[in-house]
């Protein structure tokens, strides 16, 4: 769910820019030739398209991006990395895997999330790249690709249904955590009852401007209190909270506390119940010059209910964020 505020002229000046970091493995990912044909929506629930992978080498993976659009309604994606089950070539159970969110108007590009845990893809195994979506969404296939993967699809908890049409699949995976050119992350997260490992990430640039921006977090518990932490100080080292919060780390400088509530729907939810274990905090940057080379520090934080720490709160990692 989200909470909103509007950049301002207190951010501090001054911070070395960051070049993006490339995918450990793409496949039609060197152009933005995506079919115009979208998704349909189903009353039954969100649509879920697996496409049937094999890596040629060993990845850790940590976060994924396709090309797509939600030009029609708003929308949650997710991406997921399942097992395979190798006598029905179908896909078995979930491994991991994250949430974005994806408001009606958002044009088409290159969107994705970071995975609720590091996912180790070993060397010759096949599995299964589903992507989750609410429907009027932009299929990620380059139909005049020669590069393409066996697709498979189900609405809601429905059985899975081969299609007898391939998919030229537009992805890119990452083994490491999701950055920008001028947004790096720092610091680690702390995983909570839920075991899962909850992150900061922005599908969005912070250009002047932009009123899209937002910071997201994934992998965090559900229906829960949530707080986006800002700061100021661009060599902020991370601090750990100790017997606190053992295994957490307070990424970033505390100037200002922003307060929301992660979401409890499926892909399908509107934008006021949101996604389960996802948090999206909007940041819309103003179209003010003066803003260039601003930084912002950020982190998200989560109540737990379920923690029996003293601290029962889940921190994500910290972003550093240059305005540009």
């Amino acid at each position: 769910m989200k909470s909103t505020i509007l950049l301002t002229a207190g951010l501090f000046l001054g911070a070395a820019l960051h070049a993006q970091t490339a995918p450990c493995f793409s496949l039609n990912a060197s152009n933005n030739n995506a079919t115009r044909v979208f998704s349909a929506k189903s009353s039954a629930g969100p649509n879920s398209w697996a496409l049937r992978w094999t890596p040629s080498q060993v990845l850790v993976a940590q976060a994924m991006t396709i090309y797509t659009h939600s030009r029609y309604r708003d929308n949650f994606h997710s991406l997921e990395i399942w097992s395979d089950d190798s006598a029905k070539k179908v896909p078995l159970a979930r491994i991991g895997g994250g949430t974005w969110v994806m408001p009606k108007g958002t044009p088409s590009g290159w969107y994705g999330t970071n995975f609720d845990r590091p996912i180790v893809l070993n060397k010759g195994r096949t599995y299964w790249l589903v992507w989750v979506e609410g429907g009027w969404s932009g299929i990620p296939s380059d139909f005049s690709s020669i590069k393409t993967l066996p697709l498979m699809r189900r609405v809601g908890n429905g059985a899975w249904q081969a299609s007898s049409q391939a998919w030229g699949f537009k992805f890119r995976l990452f083994c490491s955590l999701l950055d920008q050119k001028t947004v790096s992350p720092i610091g680690k997260s702390c995983s909570g009852s839920t075991k899962a490992k909850p992150t900061t990430f922005t599908t969005q640039p912070p250009s002047i401007g932009n009123t899209r921006f937002r910071i997201e977090g994934t992998g965090v518990p559900s229906g829960a209190v949530s707080f986006l932490i800002l700061g100021g100080k661009k060599n902020f080292q991370p601090v750990s909270l100790g017997t606190a919060a053992p295994g957490c780390w307070l990424n970033t400088d505390l100037v200002l506390l922003l307060l929301g509530k992660s979401g409890t729907g499926n892909q399908q939810a509107n934008l006021r119940v949101g996604a389960a274990n996802h948090v999206f905090f909007p940041l819309p940057v103003p179209a003010d010059r003066n803003l260039v080379g601003a930084y912002l520090g950020v982190q998200i934080a989560v109540h737990d209910v379920k923690s029996k720490n003293p601290l029962p709160i889940v921190f994500t990692n910290g972003l550093r964020i240059t305005l540009f």
